[in-house]
This record gives structure tokens, C-alpha cells and sequence, in this order.
């Protein structure tokens, strides 16, 4: 039997939320399925009556809610994200449905900080924050109706990682580097190819997006971030002094 889903480990992150009403149901949702972690990333309209109103028996998790003004804020002190969508678009690794999420995340939440990213009921996220996500889920629907309402969206993903899972449980891993960490080592990396070698800061991003896939495969630790921003400060001096 594998380890239960440490949903104490679980953020519930609402991008750019249009309706209130939508708010204040998935924090309904939240508190049926045992989830207390609400992030909301530059709400339209919040705190709202109308979102106090749909959260029956979970007020408390609006009051409690961080607000962000970016999603890079909101999920600094995460160590996995996992995105949400329900357009096939292009992602470093294939979509998981949500079934394939819960067996994944009950090892991964014991020690870590997982966020659950659901982007605004219009648009849904963008490939730019896809892009800041380990993992792409998508929920299996209708092709002639495939979207969800965002709420409904929330109930479907967290049901799924609720369920017991039977697969033995993971051996213990080195500790895993923060989205924090990760995304300044990118930055690092970024500066370095961007003073000699690349055309422009198309391939950059390029180049980067395929490192992403590499590191991510199992997880980038701690460690891994430190040597690889200490080769990129050396790569970014050679680049500025190639003389010396």
C-alpha cells in the first residue's frame, strides 16, 4: 500500500479567477474532499458576497486564502507544480490524466509542497505558466464539449488523488529543489546563453524549454540546482572575459 496524499502538502492555485461564484465553489469542493490550501493568483474579483455565498461550510478557506499578484509569487515555495488544461497543446512531457496524477503524488507530498494549477475559465492557462509546470493533467471529456467548468474541474482532480492507492511505496529521495530555486537557476542559464552562441532569445527559450524536460524527468534536488548555477556563473564569466 503506498503512502496517503499529505493533502496538508496541497495547493488548491487559481489563476487570474473571473467569477467569484466559481471561487467560493471550489472552496466547497475543497473542504468536501478535505483540501485546505487555497492560492488565487490576481483574482478579478475578491473577497466577493457571491463567493462567501457558494462556499457552504468553507468560508474560513476564502478568509484564509493567499492572494498573489503573480504566479511566480504564488508558487515559490512549491516543489512540484502540475498544470491544468483542456486543449492538447504542446508540453515538455505528456498530460497525465488525473487518475495518473494520484499515483504519482502520494510519495511525492509526504516531504514536499505540490500546487495544483487550474488557469481562468476563458482561456485557461497560458503556455508561458504551462511552461512553469513539472506536470500538463488533463481531464478525459467529450471532444464536443471538452471544457469544465472550473469548479467541476477542481472536484475531478482532487476525488482522483484522493483514492487509496496500492502501488508499494517509493523509496525516500534527496530533497527536491523549490520552484524558487529552480526558475533563478533558469535565470542563470538564460543570461549565460544569452551573451554569446545563440542567435537570439527564440533559441534561448528553445534550449531552455529542453533543459526543462531533461531536469524534470525525475526532479531537480537541491544539489543539481546549486552545481548548475555554479556552472552558469563560470560559463557567464568565460562568455564576458574570454582573454583571461
Amino acid at each position: 500500500m503506498s503512502p496517503a496524499l499529505n493533502k496538508a502538502h496541497v495547493s488548491i492555485i487559481l489563476v487570474r479567477p473571473q467569477s467569484p461564484g466559481n471561487i467560493g465553489s471550489v472552496a466547497r469542493v475543497m473542504r468536501n474532499m478535505g483540501f485546505g490550501r487555497l492560492v488565487l493568483v490576481a483574482p478579478e474579483r475578491f473577497p466577493h458576497p457571491e463567493a462567501r455565498m457558494m462556499a457552504s461550510g468553507a468560508r474560513d478557506l476564502l478568509e484564509e486564502a493567499a492572494v498573489h499578484d503573480t504566479l511566480a509569487a504564488a508558487t515559490a515555495t512549491c516543489h512540484w507544480l502540475a498544470g491544468t488544461s483542456a486543449r492538447q497543446r504542446q508540453h515538455r512531457n505528456m498530460p497525465l490524466t488525473p487518475g495518473q496524477l494520484g499515483d504519482k503524488l502520494p510519495a511525492l507530498c509526504q516531504p514536499y509542497r505540490v500546487g495544483l494549477v487550474f488557469g481562468p475559465e476563458d482561456a485557461g492557462l497560458t503556455t508561458a505558466e504551462l511552461d512553469a509546470c513539472h506536470d500538463l493533467v488533463a481531464i478525459p471529456t467529450s471532444p464536443e464539449a471538452p471544457s469544465l467548468n472550473l469548479a467541476q474541474a477542481v472536484a475531478v482532480v482532487c476525488y482522483e488523488i484522493s483514492q487509496p492507492r496500492h502501488a508499494p511505496a517509493a523509496p525516500p529521495a534527496p530533497p527536491l529543489a523549490s520552484v524558487a530555486e529552480s526558475e533563478a537557476m533558469y535565470q542563470h542559464l538564460r543570461q549565460a546563453f544569452s551573451l554569446r552562441g545563440f542567435p537570439g532569445e527564440p533559441a534561448v527559450e528553445r534550449a531552455l524549454s529542453g533543459l526543462r524536460r531533461i531536469f524534470e524527468r525525475t526532479g531537480l534536488e537541491r544539489r543539481d540546482v546549486r552545481l548548475l548555477r555554479g556552472i552558469a556563473r563560470q560559463l557567464g564569466w568565460a562568455l564576458r572575459y574570454p582573454r583571461r
